[in-house]
């Protein structure tokens, strides 16, 4: 009996890492509820699998606390029947879960409990290396380099020669750890190992480890041979799909290496090769959202509908046209008849009615198109912020991939600190057609705070308003502002020597408000224009303009955008923005 349940049980647990690593989690959490809701009360090995891949699937479906849930209760039914090598795959599954959900705490009683069972248990290496690996991300996390790297190196002890994938991820996180301290060398090796060990048929991976590869030797000043693995994972990428965002890093990265070696133009024609890609990616990203909207406003629906009163509007016309063809026949009829009077005084009712009927017929279908044009001109508004906050999101993530290439961590990580807090404002405007004037100046010297961290030089900048309009706290288009000064800082204060100024000011004139952004930069001719692979320059300053057009037709006001060149005893001396914001 023992036996049978034990092939059951096996059978049900393939069947089910099958369904797992084919990503399928609807199946996968079907099935693990059936297995429970048949099996009696009580714990048993079948629950616990059935458990432990309901929990899995949870997390494949981004649900880690519902994942926790049901890994704790895998970890219960494994300290029931005694199944040690079970104990420590859900003590790794809850570790796994509450990272997901940055609970680090617990993450980290868990890491720990993990370690001391496995070590004491001493018939898994795998599951020890694991522990190891896990308390060695739990250092990184807490910045105590030596002890990370003491746990990435045990682990790769314990395994020894094994082949395993838990080794390429020791080695991985192993490499990254001595890079941090400068020895690059050795990472470079460690990449090396993992290349070794990962199956030639795995172009995706091995293209990302040549990439990792060659940043090391880029930092050990190997140009030549970081190039040539930059080449090979470039190659590899293309062959497996080509990944834009790490074709975007091949091309950036291969420019550093041209640059260093002397070849100017070969690192010209990367950055540009990079940029085109961005502007792929970019496009893509674009195009998947504004599906996304149109199935969320059920667009199609709505078209289905016009059609239908169309439809219907035809078969009534039809209707009509019989009945007067109808109403005809009666008039000769009482040619011919007195009774035929009031055959056709009737026949003239119905006219009348149905008359009566296809206009509102007809009303109720410009109501429908009118609605549908709003959803449009609203679908229109919701795709075009849509494209102004991944642009602007890019540029701040490009910037701090710049310093973290600079070797200036602690730069890098006021950055991103910086970044999260803008991030989370951006999210909370994107969803509004107007804000407040108040937060959006708030928002503006958030930004401005961020983008002068990459200013060695430093970046003195001024959001204020009339005490008038604060008092009220005017409500202003949301996110407008913003590229005007991303503008100002990328194009007209980045190739400034010497000191670096901007100012935003908001002020009433005549109803209106009116923001006017001003640098004292190189101005607009001399500025570089970052462009487009045809040519044409970047999409923040259009999207913008498209968005202020669109706003106006819809709130029935005037906006406008004007630019001026400054100059100062006929040398250019900056740009000045007027935003008429209504």
């Amino acid at each position: 009996m023992l036996l049978m349940l034990t092939t059951t049980a096996q059978s049900v647990e393939e069947r089910m890492q099958l369904l797992r690593s084919r990503g399928d989690y609807d199946s996968l959490e079907t099935i693990a509820r059936e297995v429970i809701a048949a099996l009696p009360d009580g714990a048993g090995l079948e629950r616990y699998v059935a458990e432990y891949n309901w929990a899995n699937a949870r997390s494949g479906k981004d649900d880690p606390m519902g994942a926790v849930e049901h890994a704790q209760k895998a970890m219960r039914i494994a300290r029931e029947i005694g199944d040690t090598t079970r104990i420590l795959a859900s003590l790794y599954q809850l570790t796994k879960f509450n990272v997901e959900g940055r609970h680090y705490e617990e993450a980290d009683r868990f890491r720990r409990e993990h370690l001391t069972l496995a070590a004491a248990y001493g018939r898994d290496t795998v599951q020890l290396a694991l522990a190891h690996n896990s308390m060695g991300s739990m250092y990184s996390r807490l910045e105590l380099p030596d002890k990370e790297e003491f746990h990435y190196r045990e682990g790769l002890r314990v395994l020894g020669d094994q082949s395993q994938l838990v080794k390429q991820a020791l080695l991985g996180n192993l490499a990254s750890t001595v890079s941090a301290r400068g020895a690059h060398e050795e990472a470079a090796m460690l990449h090396a190992e993992v290349l070794a060990q990962l199956d030639s048929t795995d172009m995706h991976n091995r293209a990302w480890t040549y990439s990792n590869l060659g940043r090391s030797l880029l930092y050990a000043k190997r140009y030549t041979d970081a190039l040539a693995a930059f080449d090979t994972g470039d190659s590899l990428n293309t062959a497996s799909g080509n990944a834009i965002d790490l074709a975007i890093d091949f091309a950036e990265l291969r420019a550093e290496c041209l640059e260093a070696l002397g070849d100017i133009s070969g690192a010209y024609a990367m950055v540009k090769r990079a940029r085109d890609l961005q502007d792929t990616l970019f496009v893509r990203s674009m195009d998947e959202q504004y599906l996304e909207l149109e199935k969320r406003f059920e667009t199609q629906l709505k078209e289905e509908e016009i059609q239908r009163l169309d439809a219907e509007a035809r078969e009534r016309e039809e209707r009509l046209r019989v009945r007067n063809v109808q109403l005809y026949g009666s008039i000769a009829l009482a040619l011919l008849a007195i009774g035929g009077i009031a055959l056709v005084w009737r026949n003239l009712r119905q006219k009348r009615r149905h008359a009566a009927v296809l206009e509102r017929l007809n009303v109720e279908l410009k109501d429908q198109k009118a609605r549908i044009e709003e959803i449009n001109r609203l679908l229109q508004l919701k795709v075009l912020r849509a494209q102004i906050n991944p642009h602007f999101i890019y540029n701040c993530l490009h910037a701090i991939s710049n310093l973290v290439r600079k070797d200036d961590m602690v730069a890098a990580s006021n950055y991103l600190d910086g970044f999260a807090r803008l991030l989370r404002m951006v999210l909370d405007h994107s969803v509004k057609d107007r804000v407040p004037l108040s937060q959006e100046m708030d928002f503006l010297r958030q930004y401005l705070k961020l983008e002068a961290l990459r200013f060695p030089e430093g970046l003195t900048y001024e959001v204020d308003a009339d005490a008038a309009l604060l008092e009220e706290d005017d409500a202003v288009p949301a996110l407008v502002a913003q590229p005007f000064v991303e503008n100002a800082i990328w194009h007209g204060l980045a190739a400034k020597q010497g000191h670096k100024r901007v100012s935003v000011r908001f002020a009433e004139r005549e109803g209106r408000i009116i923001c006017t952004v001003e640098d004292n930069g190189v101005g607009r001719q001399v500025a570089p224009r970052r462009a487009h692979a045809d040519g044409s320059p970047g999409m923040g300053l259009q999207l913008t303009s498209e968005r202020l057009q669109l706003l106006t037709y819809r709130l029935r006001e005037r906006g406008s955008v004007t630019f001026t060149d400054l100059h100062e005893r006929g040398v250019p001396a900056g740009t000045r923005v007027v935003v008429v914001l209504g």
